[in-house]
C-alpha cells in the first residue's frame, strides 16, 4: 500500500508541477525516493533470482551426490568386490541363487549358487550335483580351475576353495536329498583347504551337528588327506583311489565319504556310510563353506 501511494504521489506531484511551481522541490524528492524505491525492487528481484539460482544448483548437487553413490553401488557390484556369499548376504542379498565373487581379489570373477537361507544364510555352494549331465570322472587340472554349470552341477574348483577357506575359521555344510525326496546334512564348523603346493590337504575337525552322521572325520578319517584325481594318486593306499572309484576327492583308505562319484544308475558307493550307502539314492548333493 505505502508503494501504492507513492506512485500515486508521483503521478499527482508530475501534475502539480505545472500548476504550483512551488511544489517543485517536494515533488523532485518524491522522484528521488521513487528513483530508490526502483532500485530496490530491481535489486530485489536480481537476489531473489540468485537466490533461486543457488536452489536449483544445490539442488542439482544434492541430485549428483545421490548419483554418485548410486555409481559406487553399482562399480562395487559389475567389478564384484565381494569375495564370497556370505559378503553378499551381510550387504542385504536374501535370496538364493547364482552371484559372481572374486575370490581370488584378481578381478577373475567366479559364478557360484548362494544359498542365503540355509542355517542364518551366506553359503557358498563349493560343489553341487543335481543331475548326471556333469561328469565329475576328471583330471587334476580341471578340479584345481573347476568345472560344470553353476545352475546346475558343478565343482568350484580347488583354488577357489583354498581362497575361501584361507586364514579364516569356516565352516563346511553338506547336504544329501534322497530320491524319497529328503534332505540329510552334516554341519563341520571347523573347514580348511590348503594349496596346491600341498595338494590341497583337507583339515577337517568338530563340532559336527545334523541328521547325516560323520563319515568324514571317522574311522575313515580325511582330515589331513591330500587331494586325488584319476591321474594324480595322493591317498595312503597302494593303489589310486581315485581311479578305482572314479572322480576327484579327499581319499583315506580309500572312503566313507565320496560325493564326487559316478552318478546313478552308474556304479557309486558308500557316498556317505552308512547312511547312504549307493548313488542309486542319491537325487542331489551340496557342499557350501561360510567363514564363521
Amino acid at each position: 500500500m505505502v508503494l501504492v501511494a507513492l506512485l500515486m504521489s508521483g503521478i499527482v506531484c508530475t501534475s502539480a508541477q505545472y500548476i504550483y511551481p512551488k511544489e517543485n522541490n517536494r515533488c523532485a524528492s518524491n522522484g528521488d525516493i521513487m528513483l530508490q524505491i526502483r532500485d530496490l525492487l530491481i535489486q530485489q528481484g536480481r537476489i531473489q533470482e540468485s537466490v533461486d539460482s543457488l536452489r536449483r544448483m544445490v539442488k542439482r548437487l544434492e541430485d549428483d551426490v545421490t548419483d554418485i553413490h548410486e555409481d559406487v553401488r553399482m562399480v562395487k557390484n559389475d567389478l564384484n568386490l565381494y569375495t564370497d556369499c556370505r559378503n553378499y548376504h551381510v550387504d542385504g542379498h536374501k535370496e538364493s541363487g547364482v552371484y559372481l565373487i572374486d575370490p581370488l581379489g584378481n578381478k577373475n570373477l567366479v559364478s557360484v549358487f548362494c544359498d542365503m537361507e540355509t542355517q542364518g544364510g551366506g553359503w557358498t555352494a563349493i560343489q553341487k550335483r543335481i543331475s548326471g549331465s556333469v561328469g565329475f570322472n576328471r583330471g587334476w587340472a580341471e578340479y584345481k580351475r573347476g568345472f560344470g554349470n553353476v545352475t546346475d552341477s558343478y565343482w568350484i574348483g580347488n583354488d577357489v576353495i583354498h581362497q575361501l577357506t584361507k586364514g579364516r575359521n569356516s565352516s563346511l555344510y553338506v547336504s544329501i536329498t534322497l530320491t524319497n525326496g529328503t534332505t540329510l546334512y552334516e554341519l563341520y564348523h571347523h573347514f580348511y583347504v590348503s594349496d596346491e603346493s600341498d595338494n590341497y590337504r583337507l583339515f577337517l575337525r568338530g563340532p559336527v551337528t545334523g541328521t547325516l552322521g560323520d563319515a568324514m572325520t571317522g574311522s575313515h578319517n580325511l582330515s589331513g588327506m591330500s587331494f586325488s584325481t584319476p591321474d594324480r594318486d595322493n591317498d595312503i593306499v597302494s593303489h589310486s583311489c581315485a581311479a578305482l572309484y572314479r572322480g576327484g576327492w579327499w581319499f583315506n583308505h580309500c572312503h566313507h565319504a565320496f560325493l564326487n562319484g559316478p552318478w546313478s544308475p552308474e556304479s557309486w558307493t558308500y557316498p556317505w556310510f552308512s547312511t547312504v550307502q549307493s548313488g542309486t539314492s542319491v537325487k542331489g548333493t551340496t557342499m557350501m563353506v561360510k567363514h564363521n
